[in-house]
């Protein structure tokens, strides 16, 4: 397919935000576990900041509580964002992040399976993130 097509596929599932269900169960429960451990949590989008709106009612629907939210677009990076940890399904933007010195949490999709990118941590769950920084 071609990108623009893509893009339209996914503009037209982000008008449905409230059908769309999370990449896991518990994700505000695990998220507010690691902001009791001191944590800031910032969520940080590449979707086109045409759906910036639409993400922002998606997590807010879903009770996810955090500290910032980032939508970058499609043309910044997110190694911008002043962050320690990046969790992510991207493996470019793992990829930069650690290549800044600091940790990449490469979230296991069907898209990015298989990767090796050095010093990552594949997780397949926020789970498996808690346990990792404990």
């Amino acid at each position: 397919m071609q990108p623009r097509e893509i893009f339209r596929i996914q503009d037209e599932v982000w008008q449905e935000w409230k059908q769309l269900p999370p990449t896991e169960s518990d994700i505000p429960e695990k998220l507010s576990t690691l902001r009791s451990r001191g944590f800031k949590i910032y969520i940080a989008t590449s979707r086109p900041i045409r759906s910036a709106s639409l993400v922002r009612n998606w997590i807010n629907n879903l009770g996810i509580i955090h500290d910032g939210f980032y939508p970058l677009g499609l043309f910044r990076e997110k190694v911008e964002i002043s962050s320690d940890i990046l969790v992510d399904d991207a493996p470019d933007q793992i990829e930069r992040f650690i290549a800044e010195g600091r940790s990449g949490f490469l979230y296991e999709q069907p898209w990015n399976r298989g990767m090796n990118i050095p010093k990552a941590i594949v997780i397949h769950n926020f789970t498996e993130l808690l346990e990792n920084l404990k």
